[in-house]
């Protein structure tokens, strides 16, 4: 019988990619064990409004930060959609193109706050699609401060369905933007070539 393949996927922005993001991926990959990790970046997302790059310098710059990372690869397929990406129908995809494989989606505490509160397409029902796999702060107890008392049921029917990892990543794209806009150095936060990049197409100035 043919073995199971687990495979990690890890969508996003990427607006732009960074050392947190590796790490993300390099942690689940080994908690979890899995065959691989699949970096997803968004074409128009359904819920971010923030300014970004074009699709085609994200997914340049994915490339680039995963190059040479055994297990890690890179999949066009929401940039191609030229429509807005919600994960139901991507998870969806991702089962039909890898038959007999375990999908394992990783996302943040922001995220899992919006799933709870029925923001993501499909509402609760995504979480039943696939793994989710959601990374916490530890600085803080993992408890969705503020959520509305009307979404206290739906957190403990979330709750139940994910995996918890608790990792601390203190880089966040949008710093590393505002840096870059203030011609503050970025080297520690991202790979060399993916700034090299960053300079020569002048993004983020």
């Amino acid at each position: 019988m043919e073995k199971v393949k687990r495979i990690g996927v890890l969508g996003g922005a990427f607006n732009p990619p960074h050392f947190g993001h590796l790490k993300i991926a390099e942690t689940a990959k080994k908690k979890l064990k899995l065959d691989e990790i699949i970096f997803i970046p968004t074409g128009i997302p359904a819920l971010k409004k923030e300014r970004l790059a074009k699709a085609e310098d994200r997914l340049k710059m994915v490339s680039l930060l995963i190059e040479g990372k055994k297990g890690f690869k890179v999949l066009d397929y929401e940039i191609k959609k030229k429509k807005k990406s919600f994960t139901i129908e991507t998870i969806s995809y991702l089962k039909k193109k890898f038959k007999n494989s375990e999908i394992f989606w990783i996302i943040g505490e922001d995220s899992f706050r919006e799933i709870i509160q029925e923001k993501w397409k499909g509402g609760l029902k995504v979480l039943d699609l696939a793994k989710f796999v959601v990374f916490t702060r530890p600085e803080h107890k993992f408890c969705l401060r503020g959520l509305p008392k009307k979404f206290e049921k739906n957190k403990e029917i979330a709750l139940k369905k994910v995996i918890l990892i608790k990792k601390s990543i203190p880089i966040s794209a949008t710093k590393i933007r505002e840096k870059i806009k203030k011609g503050e150095s970025v080297e520690k936060l991202l790979p060399k070539k993916v700034l090299d990049y960053i300079k020569e197409k002048k993004l983020y100035v």
